[in-house]
């Protein structure tokens, strides 16, 4: 736990006035995590040292690319992840996180009030009921959600006219990249860029995909 606590560390040195705090509140956030597994399933990890690698700074791969941005979207955000970690490092971007399960989205309600997450807003809903929004988001985020086209489909109504997608996933195949640049295209939209990147002390490695919506 402590190796992930340092690389995390690292991670936020020189992009947040203030790491220490950050891991402070990260902190209380696994352990009410963990407490609340008990009872609700929230997660599959209850190690706490795997949970501050897989879960945290997971979550927290996209902050130096994503951090300046003034809103965010994470959809089947789960219990709030990566929403809640890039919440605390974002205190002034609004931030709404979307789940189909209430009892995940209670659990970051509660978390919400515990950490005092102003600008935070977690939504009970179904993504494949056509989440009705009114407002654009600059960054719609998914992590390990689904297939690259399906979660394309689902997030690009949702990204302001010259935003972002990001898809947050394991390492992604051929067939499903090539699914993925048709579907973007069909969406108005362009695969930016690929950011290779892998956790610490595991070496499991993530892809960072990056979709633009083109100016209309």
């Amino acid at each position: 736990m402590e190796r992930s606590k340092a690389y995390i560390r690292e991670l936020l040195t020189g992009l947040v006035p203030d790491p220490e705090q950050i891991i402070w509140k990260c902190d209380i956030y696994v352990r009410e995590l963990l407490k609340w597994n008990v009872r609700i399933n929230l997660t599959a990890i209850i190690d706490p040292a795997e949970c501050w690698e897989k879960h945290i700074q997971d979550s927290l791969l996209p902050l130096q690319y994503i951090m300046q941005e003034s809103s965010l979207l994470d959809m089947g955000s789960g219990a709030g992840l990566p929403a809640i970690p890039l919440k605390l490092c974002c205190p002034d971007m609004e931030v709404t996180s979307v789940d189909k399960v209430r009892k995940k989205i209670n659990f970051q309600k509660h978390c919400k009030r515990l950490l005092d997450l102003q600008g935070f807003n977690a939504i009970t809903a179904r993504l494949d009921a056509h989440l009705e929004m009114e407002r654009r988001f600059a960054v719609v985020t998914a992590r390990a959600m689904a297939p690259l086209a399906e979660l394309i489909a689902f997030g690009s109504p949702h990204v302001k006219s010259g935003g972002l997608l990001l898809a947050m996933k394991g390492r992604v195949g051929h067939e499903e990249m090539e699914g993925g640049h048709s579907a973007a295209a069909a969406a108005n939209m362009e695969v930016e860029r690929i950011e290779e990147c892998y956790l610490k002390p595991s070496g499991a490695q993530r892809q960072l995909i990056f979709m633009r919506k083109k100016e209309v």
